[in-house]
């Protein structure tokens, strides 16, 4: 991985606030607002945990895959040509795109945490607090490496459409409207072959299962990683070959 290029990229992403500060309000005034309206438990497990660990997820995934538009705005600028007189190669360059992501899915999740905290009174033994957290952020990995597809995918006067809309449905099939557990039984099972559902899977799976991973969750996930990061790859070498 090129540390210049991605240092110069993290620079440049900071700048982009409002994909930042979207990120960061829509799961803060989610939780605001529908904290009170979560009470009782969901399978034996605080509802208003459940919702801060949602609303985390969803600022996350929502700050991955939007990160993916500036690739698709690099394209229409001709920055794919530039990049084919440099030493950055494919592998290197949809890394550093994918670091980018997991950088920006951070800030989202802080904010979650401490409204779950603060506004919820959400209370976690520690260890339950770290492996929600490290799975929530793992958990930004398939939709960077999706974010990197739709950027080389869509043109980029329409790829904040069809990333937003790609976005609202797998946050539905994730279960970061509606708990998956309450969910008909049709819509959970097409839920389970969406990567969002394994997504929530890790990041709740501590809540569930006594401030444990759930590892048959985190393989397919990391494994919807492996392949939409592949696909990725391919998108990227195919666009240069065009530049």
């Amino acid at each position: 991985m090129n540390l210049t290029y991605l240092r110069m990229e993290i620079r440049r992403l900071v700048r982009n606030r409002r994909l930042l500060v979207f990120s960061m309000l829509m799961p803060a005034i989610l939780i605001l607002v529908l904290g009170d309206t979560y009470t009782g438990d969901i399978d034996g497990v605080s509802a208003k945990a459940y919702l801060m660990v949602s609303m985390g997820l969803l600022g996350s995934m929502s700050a991955a895959i939007g990160s993916g538009g500036t690739i698709a705005v690099e394209r229409g600028l001709g920055w794919n040509r530039q990049l084919r007189l440099t030493p950055l190669n494919p592998g290197k360059y949809v890394l550093s795109k994918v670091v980018l992501s997991l950088v920006m899915a951070l800030p989202p999740l802080v904010i979650a945490y401490l409204l779950g905290t603060l506004a919820l009174g959400v209370r976690l033994p520690a260890g339950t607090w770290l492996l929600v957290g490290l799975g929530s952020w793992l958990g930004a990995l398939p939709f960077a490496a999706l974010g990197v597809v739709l950027g080389y995918l869509a043109r980029p006067d329409s790829v904040q459409q069809v990333s937003g809309l790609l976005f609202m449905l797998l946050a539905a099939f994730g279960g970061l409207w509606v708990p998956v557990e309450i969910m008909p039984h049709l819509m959970r099972s097409i839920a389970e072959f969406t990567p969002a559902y394994w997504v929530g899977q890790v990041a709740r799976g501590p809540l569930f299962h006594h401030g444990q991973l759930s590892l048959h969750a985190l393989a397919i996930l990391l494994a919807w990683a492996a392949g939409l990061g592949l696909v990725a790859l391919r998108r990227f070498q195919a666009d240069t070959a065009r530049a």
